[in-house]
């Protein structure tokens, strides 16, 4: 009979002596490899029965104990392939996953709707939403996905400005409306009024480009009670616009969470606004998902890490990162006694077992007791030796 050389007879070229039935006996094991799974197959290549006093003979013998460790350098062989393949799976099943979120931004970038999206404005119901703000009866506005016209949205905006003094809105959701820099200057002026309520403003994949994030800058400078702005996937806001933002984060005493995930943001763009992070008091959690294209703009912003205080929740997934960025975290992790970080999400991205024990290093060293979870899911990390680095 020819037998399949083993990962053993590769590496030493010597023939086995190991019997093919011996790694069926192995398998058969209720403990072993197989846990028993011969227990529902056909055992007839089985030359001998396995509750015999000879198989018990055999398995006192150093060609059992030779046959089984042969046995076993086989099974984990085959084990480190299959979480091989299902590490390599899970990555193209994430990567598919941010293709075809980038893939439906730029179908909302382009004017494309939905099935679920309605054709026309929201109409009458502006209408009577405009009467309620006249009244001062809503403390909210939730749009999300109505295809607000520009006209509507000047509309909304103008009557909240108009009844600012009893106005008690305090959240504004408009994620998903393709107004553009018009209503985003309309709604900048609602929360740069000396009267506004509003905590909550979400502008996200509203056609925003520089000009809009210009006039939001300038209304931030001026606001005190927003608390949380989502602006993500306004792609058409470059460096510039990021820039002008960032620098009114600088002052800003009330922002502390902002979402800027998948804005196309580039290096120039993260840079600045780790400048601006580097003298930020408020901000506690930071969102800057999906902006591949950031490259070394990472390095910038872990190293902003280094002075800030305030941050509890950075999340930097799906970015690129490789083990190098981690370096730049870890040395932030040690060098910043004082740091607020609790949770740290650099899923989705290129680090190796080797950045993970480097994160775990920098935890150890400065006996940080602030971070509870740093997350490396979908990244080629195989194990590592604290709960908190998973």
């Amino acid at each position: 009979r020819i037998r399949t050389p083993t990962v053993a007879q590769e590496k030493t070229g010597r023939q086995s002596s190991v019997p093919p039935w011996v790694f069926a006996s192995f398998l058969a094991m209720p403990d072993g490899v197989g846990g028993g799974c011969l227990a529902h197959s056909n055992t007839s290549n089985v030359p001998i029965d396995l509750n015999s006093s000879d198989f018990s003979a055999w398995i006192a013998s150093q060609e059992c104990t030779d046959s089984l460790a042969e046995a076993l350098e086989m099974a984990n062989s085959r084990i480190r392939e299959y979480v091989k393949k299902k590490l390599d799976l899970e990555k193209a099943l994430k990567e598919r996953g941010a293709k075809k979120e980038h893939h439906e931004e730029e179908q909302v970038a382009q004017g494309e709707e939905s099935p679920e999206s309605p054709k026309k404005g929201v109409g009458e119901n502006i209408r009577s939403i405009i009467q309620e703000i006249e009244q001062g009866k809503i403390d909210g506005i939730q749009l999300t996905r109505k295809n607000i016209t520009q006209g509507e949205a000047k509309a909304l905006a103008e009557a909240m400005v108009a009844n600012a003094k009893k106005s008690t809105i305090k959240t504004i959701e408009l994620y998903g409306n393709e107004f553009g820099n018009e209503g985003v200057m309309a709604f900048s002026e609602v929360i740069a009024n000396e009267n506004s309520a509003v905590e909550e403003l979400d502008l996200g994949r509203c056609g925003m480009t520089d000009l809009g994030a210009f006039a939001l800058a300038e209304a931030l400078k001026k606001n005190e009670t927003v608390k949380e702005l989502n602006i993500n996937g306004n792609g058409g806001i470059t460096a510039r616009g990021i820039g002008a933002i960032a620098k009114a984060l600088g002052t800003n005493s009330c922002i502390t969470k902002l979402d800027v995930s998948s804005c196309v943001l580039d290096r120039d763009g993260v840079s600045l606004l780790a400048q601006g992070l580097k003298t930020n008091t408020a901000l506690k959690d930071i969102d800057l998902r999906f902006n591949e294209q950031m490259g070394n703009g990472a390095a910038e912003m872990a190293c902003a890490l280094k002075q800030n205080r305030s941050l509890e929740v950075f999340d930097l997934s799906y970015n690129d990162i490789n083990d190098d960025i981690v370096n730049e975290i870890a040395l932030a992790l040690q060098e910043n006694k004082e740091t607020a970080l609790m949770m740290i999400d650099l899923s989705g991205n290129n680090i190796t077992d080797a950045g993970a024990e480097r994160l775990v290093q920098a935890l150890n060293e400065s006996k940080n007791q602030t971070i509870l979870d740093i997350n490396l899911r979908g990244c080629s990390v195989s194990s590592c030796s604290d709960k908190r680095v998973r």
